[in-house]
């Protein structure tokens, strides 16, 4: 039977139990044999294993740190996100209140006149907290005042902290042209010649003119001076001209008007200010004075069957023949 002992190798039991020396020898050489390739062998798999685990870690170690680096990218990312959100908001608040305090530092300290198509008359005047609004039907309102940009409304208030509101004025301002507006339908003009202080006698001026306003309202006139002739006429909100010149030409246009105490203001359909003439009226209402640049011409009221024939007036009164066109 083969089998294999510590003492070393029997070939057969019971048989050759020594062995000569240089078979022991033989034997021995082959152990040593076995041995180291034994030992190769598992140095060979330590060293297949040691690299293996060696990949291993690098490609983990390699894996963790790609993922921590776009983890630290995501998280810049969304910082950064969150901070040009934050610097958008900032600018664009910085935007509302600067427009705001345009709004304020340009009505600070104005007075303003104007009145609606049934020539009810309004005066509105700021200083740098306070309003006062007054009406020619007796209502009126004074308190502290707050705008907003965007918010197309003046507010009153009975305090100056502004936090108990006990009016609001619909309302659009254009600082360009220095036109507001209130309620749609009340065109006012800035009065230089007033202050906050003066708003109850310059509304009463303000209702003077609105007299004549409506006096004014279907009426037609004519005039000339040593340039050219000219025809207007006024319904409730549009002031016509037709304005022939020396050298025969026509020019003709409709505009927007409103009246305080001492203008007439000519818009045009966005309420760009275009003209602005000082007015007279003689005491019978015949005899309309318009002043620009200082340029005068006294104009005559005719009645609509002359209005009709107009242009032919104007010609007539410049000596010039009328055009075929």
């Amino acid at each position: 039977m083969l089998f294999e002992s510590s003492a070393g190798i029997e070939i057969r039991a019971g048989q050759m139990k020594a062995c000569s020396a240089g078979a022991e020898k033989e034997l021995e050489l082959m152990k040593l044999r076995k041995m180291l390739a034994w030992l190769t062998a598992m140095a060979m798999l330590g060293t297949a294993a040691l690299a293996t685990g060696c990949g291993s870690e690098e490609t983990s170690s390699s894996k963790a740190e790609t993922s921590a680096a776009e983890t630290e990218e995501a998280a810049d990312a969304a910082d950064d996100a969150e901070v040009d959100e934050l610097a958008e908001d900032d600018a664009e608040s910085g935007s509302v209140d600067d427009e705001t305090a345009a709004y304020a530092d340009a009505l600070a300290g104005t007075l303003w006149l104007g009145m609606d198509t049934e020539y009810n008359c309004y005066a509105m005047g700021f200083n740098e907290e306070e309003i006062v609004f007054e009406a020619d039907d007796g209502s009126s309102a004074s308190g502290y005042w707050g705008v907003t940009a965007g918010d197309p409304t003046i507010y009153i208030f009975d305090d100056a902290e502004l936090t108990n509101q006990i009016a609001s004025i619909p309302w659009s301002y254009d600082m360009e042209n220095d036109v507001m507006i209130l309620n749609n339908n009340v065109i006012m003009a800035q009065a230089d010649n007033y202050s906050f202080s003066d708003a109850a006698t310059a509304m009463q001026e303000m209702a003077t003119a609105a007299k004549v306003q409506e006096y004014l309202q279907g009426t037609y006139w004519v005039g000339t001076d040593d340039t050219s002739a000219s025809a207007i006429s006024m319904s409730s909100d549009t002031l016509e001209i037709i304005e022939l010149s020396q050298d025969g030409t026509l020019d003709q246009g409709s505009f927007l008007w409103s009246m305080d105490y001492d203008t007439l203001n000519a818009y045009d359909e966005n309420y760009n200010l275009l003209a602005s003439f000082g007015w007279d009226i003689s005491e019978d209402g015949s005899e309309l004075q318009l002043t620009s640049d200082g340029e005068s011409i006294v104009y005559t009221q005719v009645s609509e069957e002359d209005a009709n024939a107009v242009v032919e007036y104007l010609y007539s009164a410049m000596g010039l023949e009328e055009s075929a066109e």
